[in-house]
């Protein structure tokens, strides 16, 4: 009889060979990249390259299009955490975690969307890079993490188009690159396991190395949203709007600029 486990794995299989057809050897999405195991919270994939060879081979919008394609269209799994691991040499592992999403409430309705705000002072302090697609950033309680947004406002992954995916990735990579540090995990949350509607990706990074890293180079910037943080502990967004009409997701805006997104 086939399970659950089975017909994903057929289904993962059946897309990689179309996926395959008529690409060169180094552009190929191997069907047994895309073989989920099971464990308790969801689903993992293990991937034979590194997130680096990923981008260097022009294969990370292929391969992650494929599973957020299956996890979504294929098996309606819209609520999940999509976790990254580094496995060193041994290449990347991709889980979905998903069995869990009765017990996440979701994102709280804002007035406003940090991400696309940057009229408030904390905003511009945790920019650390602004590209044509994507946004780096400081983690808002400085946690040992970086964040990378979309500039434009999506909610999903596969909302991006397929050079806004490519795009994504690489600045990962590049935005890793300049910091000269390496990754533990990077998470994106999806429906329920969401806090914010705006999609965004943490970059869990080694405390040793953010010290070394992170912290001396950006120094001043870091104390600055210290003393941001210690001024305003309940709400410092809130705090530090100073013209919310012009976000998109401002219930305070009026008819006149109705039509404006959040990129505006």
């Amino acid at each position: 009889m086939a399970t659950k486990q089975d017909d994903f794995t057929d289904k993962f299989s059946y897309l990689s060979v179309k996926t395959q057809s008529g690409m060169s050897t180094n552009s190929e999405i191997n069907s047994i990249w895309l073989i989920p195991y099971s464990f308790k919270c969801g689903y993992s994939f293990q991937c034979p390259l590194t997130f680096k060879q990923l981008i260097d081979r022009q294969l990370s919008q292929k391969y992650f299009h494929e599973l957020l394609l299956v996890t979504e269209q294929n098996h309606k799994i819209y609520d999940f955490h999509m976790r990254l691991r580094s496995q060193g040499h041994y290449g990347l592992a991709v889980d979905f975690i998903f069995n869990n999403a009765e017990d996440q409430s979701g994102p709280v309705k804002s007035e406003i969307c940090n991400w696309c705000d940057m009229n408030n002072q904390l905003s511009k302090l945790n920019l650390i890079k602004q590209n044509p697609t994507t946004c780096i950033w400081f983690d808002a309680q400085l946690k040992n993490k970086l964040i990378i947004t979309p500039q434009r406002h999506i909610e999903r992954l596969s909302e991006m188009t397929e050079e806004e995916m490519k795009q994504f990735w690489k600045d990962t990579k590049v935005a890793l690159d300049e910091e000269g540090c390496d990754w533990q995990s990077m998470t994106l949350n999806h429906g329920k396991y969401r806090k914010q509607f705006h999609l965004c990706m943490k970059i869990n990074i080694d405390q040793h190395q953010w010290n070394q890293c992170i912290k001396k180079k950006y120094e001043e910037k870091i104390k600055q949203i210290q003393d941001l943080l210690k001024c305003n502990e309940h709400d410092p967004i809130e705090t530090h709007s100073t013209d919310r009409k012009l976000n998109k997701w401002s219930e305070m805006r009026n008819d006149k600029i109705k039509g404006k997104t959040c990129t505006n």
